[in-house]
């Protein structure tokens, strides 16, 4: 039995694919056109907050090879970049006030949000990267999900969520829980996988953003959609990449070609360039910013 569709509601979806990276096979909506993981197998939304779920999902992802846990610890200073840059294209749009993060893990973005002047608040399931970010850098952090917040409405001139929405239950469930603590004219800012790539067509189930705990893949089309539906207006939606270190880069060409990936990591570690900075956009991830409006 296929999910409802989370943004029309709809119960007639197409079948697209199955792929062993997925928790289920991958549906679109024929009446609205999301694209979803239209059953869940093992469901690990919010993983981090179940011992259980997040056991399994580390699992699954071992056994998929996906992440090297070296590389990802690693990555810290082209992360703290990424950041930055996240920041930046924010205060293109509200260069003050109070602000939001919607699992914000253990606090880099919003410490630098905070020394730009920011007063912020962050939302975090997992228990031990929401207390890290409470002991290392003294930010509010509350563990939990949005809804057991419980936070004031009206409260928060900006809402960020970097890389959330595709995991959730019902991104119409907090999208509509975030307008109602934004203030009108308040800032939301969304980034996610953008399905409507060149990517996914040439590549299918080999796609780089197919994996376990990932259940909606938007376009910019559906977002916008979502978006309007709850009481927004899309001021900005643009594709983005980020930088990275070479190494991470090449361990990510796994999911496509381990054969290539392990060739050529190789070589980038005999020349010593694994620390080489390149900044990847391949188009398969937008930014969106849109407005309260209603």
């Amino acid at each position: 039995m296929v999910r409802p569709c989370d943004l029309c509601r709809g119960t007639d979806a197409s079948f697209l694919l199955e792929c062993d990276r997925l928790d289920g096979p991958l549906v679109q909506c024929r009446r609205c056109g999301l694209i979803y993981v239209g059953e869940r197998r093992e469901d690990f939304t919010f993983a981090a907050a179940n011992e259980e779920k997040s056991r399994a999902l580390a699992a699954r992802v071992r056994a998929l090879g996906l992440v090297d846990e070296a590389i990802e610890t690693a990555e810290a200073p082209w992360r703290e970049r990424l950041f930055s840059d996240r920041l930046d294209r924010l205060r293109r749009h509200v260069e003050r006030g109070s602000l939001l993060e919607v699992g914000c893990a253990s606090g880099e973005f919003l410490r630098l949000a905070a020394r730009a002047g920011f007063q912020v608040c962050g939302v975090e399931p997992d228990p031990q990267t929401s207390a890290r970010a409470r002991e290392l850098y003294g930010l509010h952090v509350i563990t939990g999900t949005l809804a057991e917040a419980k936070l004031p409405p009206n409260a928060f001139d900006a809402a960020v969520l970097f890389h959330v929405l595709e995991h959730l239950d019902s991104p119409r469930q907090t999208i509509a829980e975030l307008h109602r603590l934004l203030k009108p004219g308040g800032i939301l800012a969304i980034e996610t996988p953008n399905i409507d790539t060149i990517w996914f067509r040439w590549l299918g189930r080999r796609w780089r953003q197919f994996i376990p705990d990932h259940y909606y893949f938007f376009t910019p089309h559906t977002l916008s959609h979502l978006l309007q539906d709850v009481g927004f207006r899309p001021v900005e939606i643009r594709r983005v990449g980020k930088p990275m270190s070479l190494r991470l880069f090449l361990d990510r060409l796994r999911r496509l070609s381990p054969r290539w990936s392990r060739w050529l990591g190789s070589w980038a570690r005999r020349l010593h360039l694994e620390e080489r900075t390149v900044y990847v956009n391949l188009g398969d991830i937008m930014l969106a910013f849109a407005v309260k409006e209603s």
